[in-house]
């Protein structure tokens, strides 16, 4: 077991990111911590009860509990780590003092509560979608869902079988394929929440590599005519979200991708909030964080609210010519450093690059 620090938080875990890991931490994710910290303090609002369903070393719910000062009481349950968890919590006790902490060691498949929360975090190694129902449950009307999915090669099209099993979805190897992952589980959780007469829309995601998280606000009424499928050319780069059975630019076959969700990825209303928030920078934190935070959170604001980007090494090999620069191109995204979007067909990309 190692002793790290983080934000504004000590505790002790293992430095592995594997399965059989007793305490399962992961120190490449401080980013999205750092964002959790953000969004958190951001949106919701004092004396909030949290609820964390996969605690591990306890460094996520500590920090929201330390840095954000919304929570009046904080649920962490992880059925592996409860000592651990307990350990954590006395090295940071004077800073966690004036919060109620529970610490529970329950399967959280099946995890029950007399309480609701608002704010409720699921984050497990592979797919949280076994969770959904039992979060769900205790989810209050506004609240916070936060979703974590690390089984990225069946969200992105690697794992096609497993895909449809546990989403209820087709997917398909892309040069979009990050987006393709993000908007299955949109989906999965969007459909599960109906199911519990819950409506919830995406605020804001972070994809890291084989690492997907959204985050969710709920309301009262359900909601899934966003949801849908896309079309994607097997000759040429075309897609659209209309139904296709013929490419209009190439004639060939389309592929159908889906269902998933068609809506838009994340909310510029609270990602404005956030950045409001981090000018202010009332979690301190460092010239770093804080760089990287604004980078990302100024990009999500300025990015286009269309389905799929192009990228420029598709584009050049479709066109077998040197790679684009990315320069000449409008509207980047965040998920890719080649990538950029367009309010238009695939006809229009062309238009652009002839």
């Amino acid at each position: 077991m190692d002793f790290f620090n983080e934000g504004r938080v000590s505790f002790y875990a293992e430095d592995k990111q594997l399965k059989s890991a007793e305490v399962f931490f992961n120190p490449k994710r401080e980013f999205d911590r750092d964002l959790n910290v953000l969004l958190v303090s951001s949106m919701m609002h004092d004396n909030s009860a949290g609820l964390e369903l996969f605690s591990g070393s306890g460094v996520r719910g500590l920090r929201l509990c330390v840095e954000t000062g919304k929570f009046a009481e904080f649920t962490f349950n992880d059925i592996k780590s409860k000592d651990v968890i307990e350990r954590n919590l006395e090295i940071n006790r004077k800073k966690v003092s004036r919060i109620s902490k529970t610490v529970t060691s329950k399967d959280a498949a099946s995890f029950e509560s007399g309480n609701k929360y608002d704010y409720i975090d699921i984050d497990p190694f592979g797919s949280p979608v076994f969770y959904l129902d039992s979060a769900l449950k205790l989810l209050k009307k506004g609240g916070v869902l936060a979703v974590s999915a690390t089984d990225t090669a069946a969200l992105m099209g690697s794992a096609q079988k497993a895909c449809l099993r546990k989403y209820g979805a087709n997917s398909l190897r892309t040069s979009y394929s990050n987006e393709i992952g993000i908007r299955i589980l949109i989906k999965k959780v969007v459909e599960t929440a109906s199911s519990h007469l819950i409506g919830v829309l995406p605020i804001i995601f972070n994809f890291e590599g084989n690492f997907i998280r959204i985050y969710f606000k709920s309301f009262a009424s359900k909601r899934t005519d966003k949801i849908g499928y896309a079309y994607q050319c097997s000759k040429c780069p075309a897609r659209e979200t209309k139904e296709e059975e013929k490419c209009s630019y190439c004639g060939s076959k389309m592929h159908r991708i889906g269902p998933m969700w068609l809506g838009d990825l994340c909310s510029k209303v609270y990602i404005n909030k956030m950045i409001s928030s981090l000018n202010e920078n009332k979690m301190h934190f460092p010239s770093g964080s804080l760089s990287r935070l604004s980078s990302y959170l100024a990009g999500l604001s300025a990015e286009l609210n269309v389905f799929s980007y192009y990228t420029t090494d598709e584009l050049s090999s479709f066109l077998k010519q040197p790679e684009l620069r990315i320069s000449r191109f409008k509207n980047k995204t965040v998920l890719s450093s080649k990538g950029f979007r367009i309010k238009g067909n695939f006809h229009d990309v062309m238009e652009s690059v002839l």
